[in-house]
């Protein structure tokens, strides 16, 4: 059965975790290290990132993806990652008090298609490209425009586990599991820099 975010009469459907309880969770695990995915659906993230956030989820990490578009929760579930809607992880953190914040991301992944469909995150992505505190990936080969000649490409290697994991994530998402690659490629900056802007980031 499938599940995204929220169904035809907004409510929101079993799987999908909401963003505010996220929150209160990492409020009180501040130390714990997180990765954030920003994909336009759930069978993006897997295609594209699904092998490193599982690896980065059994080193420790908390790991969340956001998604703009419906899909089935379970394959993200069978990677460790948790799923939250994407729009309702984007709601300015200035309008939040300051108890219901909680700790930035020390990772995000984000998808090309989220930035050219997200204009507010995409401007403010790029107006923060400068500042070197947290890692950034980005996949794919559609790369925003303002960032040609500033991208590298790097690769993450599938644990063995990874590769078995994500092979079924595939097959639970009717995705063919011959096609789940043991090595994922991004793009990032020449000089690793990104600092997502403290009113947009999804996950804490």
């Amino acid at each position: 059965m499938a599940a995204g975010p929220v169904n035809s009469a907004g409510t929101r459907l079993p799987g999908v975790r909401e963003i505010t309880r996220a929150r209160a969770v990492a409020r009180r695990r501040p130390l714990r290290y997180r990765l954030a995915v920003l994909a336009a659906d759930p069978l993006e993230a897997i295609e594209y990132a699904g092998g490193w956030l599982f690896d980065q989820s059994m080193a420790g990490w908390d790991v969340s993806v956001h998604v703009a578009e419906d899909g089935d929760t379970r394959p993200l579930e069978i990677l460790g990652a948790s799923l939250y809607d994407l729009r309702s992880s984007l709601v300015s953190r200035d309008s939040l008090e300051q108890r219901t914040v909680g700790p930035w991301p020390q990772a995000v992944a984000i998808s090309p298609k989220v930035l050219a469909s997200e204009e507010r995150l995409r401007s403010a992505t790029m107006a923060s490209i400068d500042q070197r505190l947290v890692d950034i990936k980005l996949w794919g080969d559609e790369m925003p425009t303002e960032l040609n000649g500033r991208c590298l490409t790097i690769s993450h290697r599938l644990s063995c586990a990874a590769q078995a994991f994500k092979r079924q994530a595939f097959a639970a998402a009717d995705a063919d599991p011959a096609t789940a690659t043991g090595v994922e490629f991004f793009r990032t900056t020449t000089d690793q820099a990104f600092t997502p802007p403290r009113d947009l980031m999804p996950a804490g």
